[in-house]
C-alpha cells in the first residue's frame, strides 16, 4: 500500500479504520471510512477496494457481509542512521549536521517539542525527524490569533530530489481533493543551498499553505508552512532570510609573520541553570493576567499552556517555548508571559540565566 506523499510531507501517521461491504462474489463492493486521516483514509479505501476476500458461507451458501479493517500508517525509520535534532540557542538553530544556521526572530515561538511528541509513535521517533517548528505569535498583546506558523523536518530523501518530492505531494494533494497547487514551482539558492517552493490553495481552512525543500546528505529538509493569508505564508518565508552555514570558513591570517598574533576576543561565557517553577514563582514581581480569547470561551476550550521559558540576569523573559497548549490559547498565554519580570536569581552572589517552567491554567467558569 503507497504511503501518500502529501501525508508524509505533512508528517501524517496513524490508524485508519475502514468498513467494508463484501459480496457474494468475495469482491469490496463499498468502503466507508470509520476514523483515521482524510489522507490516510482514501489511500487505504483505493488499495481495499482491489481486495479478494473467500466468500463467506453460511447454511452452505454465499452471502454479503460486512466487516471492519484496520491499517496503520507509520514512517520507517533508518536503523543505520538518526539525523541529530540540533539545538537552539540564543534565538539561533543549529544543525551542523546539515550545515544550517537558522535565526529566528522573537516574534517566532517554538513549538518544536510539542510537534515531535504528537508525531511520535509508541515511544520511537517518526520517519519525519521534526527538526524545528514555531508558530508567529506578534508582540502586540492586543493580537490573540497566530496567523501562520512552520514546522522544519527531515525526510528521507529516498534518491528522489526535491522537485520530485514535490510534484509527487502536488499530485496526491489534488486527486485527494484536498488542494491544488497555485503557479509553478520556484527555485533559488539560500547559503549554498539549492530551495524549491511549492504554494497551495487547500479546500479547508486554513487555505493558504507552501511547501519549502532543499536536500541535505541523504535527506530532503522541507518547511510545511500553515497560514492564514498569502502575505502571512511570506512572512513565514522570510524567516529564512537569515540562514547561514553552521561552519563558517576560516581564512588563513593574513598578518606578516613578524608581527604577533592577537590573542582571540572571547565573550564572558553566559551561565543558565534550571530552576523550579515553584523557584521562579516566588521570584515573580510583575505579572500580567492573560486575557482569555474570545473565541476560546465560546468554543468551550480550555485547559493549560505549559512553556520553556528563559529568563535573563534582569529578570526578563526572552525565550518561550510551547511545550502544551491549545493554539487558541497559546497566543494569549505567551503574549501575557512575556510582558513577566522577575527579582534576577543569583548564584554565588551572581544574576545568572535562568530556564524554567511556567504554567498559565484556562478554566472556564461554571456560571
Amino acid at each position: 500500500m503507497k504511503y501518500p506523499d502529501a501525508a508524509r510531507t505533512a508528517g501524517i501517521q496513524g490508524l485508519v479504520v475502514l468498513k467494508l461491504i463484501v459480496a457474494k462474489t468475495g469482491d469490496v463492493t463499498d468502503v466507508t471510512a470509520v476514523s483515521g486521516d482524510p489522507l490516510l483514509t482514501q489511500a487505504a479505501a483505493e488499495a481495499v477496494r482491489h481486495w479478494k476476500y473467500t466468500p463467506y458461507i453460511v447454511d452452505g451458501s454465499p452471502v454479503e457481509m460486512e466487516t471492519q479493517v484496520s491499517i496503520n500508517f507509520h514512517f520507517q525509520t533508518a536503523d543505520h542512521y538518526t539525523p541529530p535534532l540540533g539545538s537552539f540557542r540564543d534565538g539561533t538553530y543549529t544543525n551542523e549536521a546539515f550545515d544550517i544556521a537558522y535565526p529566528l526572530p522573537r516574534d517566532w515561538v517554538r513549538e518544536t517539542r510539542l510537534v515531535q511528541k504528537r508525531l511520535s509513535v509508541n515511544g520511537r521517533p517518526p520517519g519525519t525527524y521534526v527538526l524545528l517548528a514555531a508558530v508567529h505569535i506578534p508582540q502586540q498583546p492586543a493580537l490573540l490569533q497566530a496567523d501562520s506558523s512552520f514546522a522544519l523536518s527531515a525526510i528521507e530523501s529516498a534518491n528522489r530530489s526535491c522537485e520530485q518530492y514535490l510534484q509527487a505531494a502536488a499530485n496526491d494533494l489534488l486527486s485527494q481533493k484536498l488542494a491544488q497547487q497555485k503557479g509553478t514551482t520556484a527555485s533559488f539558492t539560500i547559503a549554498g543551498h539549492d530551495f524549491y517552493r511549492a504554494d497551495f490553495d487547500f479546500r479547508d481552512s486554513p487555505t493558504s499553505r507552501a511547501f519549502l525543500c532543499t536536500k541535505s546528505k541523504d535527506y530532503l529538509l522541507q518547511w510545511n508552512i500553515i497560514a492564514l493569508s498569502k502575505s502571512a505564508v511570506d512572512l513565514a518565508f522570510s524567516t529564512l532570510d537569515g540562514l547561514r552555514a553552521a561552519k563558517p570558513q576560516t581564512l588563513p591570517s593574513q598578518s606578516p609573520a613578524t608581527e604577533p598574533a592577537s590573542p582571540p576576543e572571547t565573550k564572558p561565557k553566559v551561565v543558565r541553570v534550571r530552576v523550579a517553577q515553584g523557584v521562579t514563582t516566588g521570584l515573580l514581581i510583575k505579572k500580567i493576567q492573560p486575557v482569555y480569547p474570545p473565541e476560546a470561551r465560546y468554543a468551550h476550550i480550555q485547559g493549560p499552556v505549559v512553556m520553556d521559558a528563559v529568563i535573563d540576569r534582569n529578570g526578563d523573559v526572552v525565550d518561550l517555548e510551547v511545550l502544551e497548549g491549545q493554539i487558541e490559547l497559546v497566543v494569549s498565554a505567551v503574549n501575557a508571559v512575556r510582558r513577566w519580570k522577575y527579582r534576577p536569581y543569583t548564584l554565588n552572589g551572581e544574576p545568572v540565566e535562568v530556564l524554567t517552567e511556567i504554567t498559565v491554567n484556562y478554566t472556564l467558569s461554571n456560571k
